[in-house]
């Protein structure tokens, strides 16, 4: 049987993203199952044409830190969460968190989103081998 692997991402900023869905996918590349739930503040990273920032003050400096992301062979946040996809990861997301922040459920920028709430992201929790809460 296949390590089950759950993410729970909340952030949004361009720091905050970074981890958890690098060890997302890392678990996926390794050839694990890996379910990753987008809430509160992050379900904007489903957002067509929506990139991270860095947090005031830092925020007029966002250019350089995803140039030198870029460069570490850093990817922005939407094409990690394709490239999990790709590898047979699944993607959930809060519909509540959804609503809050504007985010519109008939364009999002990823196919194949599990809209659920917490209830339904617990049972997939409960069945991981290792859990996530960056």
């Amino acid at each position: 049987s296949r390590r089950r692997v759950a993410v729970v991402v909340s952030q949004n900023g361009l720091e905050d993203l970074l981890s958890p869905l690098g060890f997302a996918l890392a678990a996926a590349l390794e050839g694990a199952e890996v379910a990753v739930y987008l809430q509160g503040p992050a379900v904007r990273v489903l957002s067509p044409g929506w990139s991270a920032t860095l947090p005031w003050p830092m925020r007029p400096f966002t250019r350089f830190a995803r140039q030198g992301l870029e460069a570490a062979g850093h990817v922005a946040a939407i094409e990690k969460l394709r490239q999990l996809q790709s590898l047979g990861g699944r993607v959930y997301a809060c519909g509540p968190s959804l609503s809050h922040f504007g985010v519109d459920l008939d364009g999002l920028a990823l196919p194949h989103v599990s809209i659920c709430e917490y209830l339904t992201f617990m049972a997939v929790l409960e069945e991981a081998d290792v859990q996530l809460y960056p």
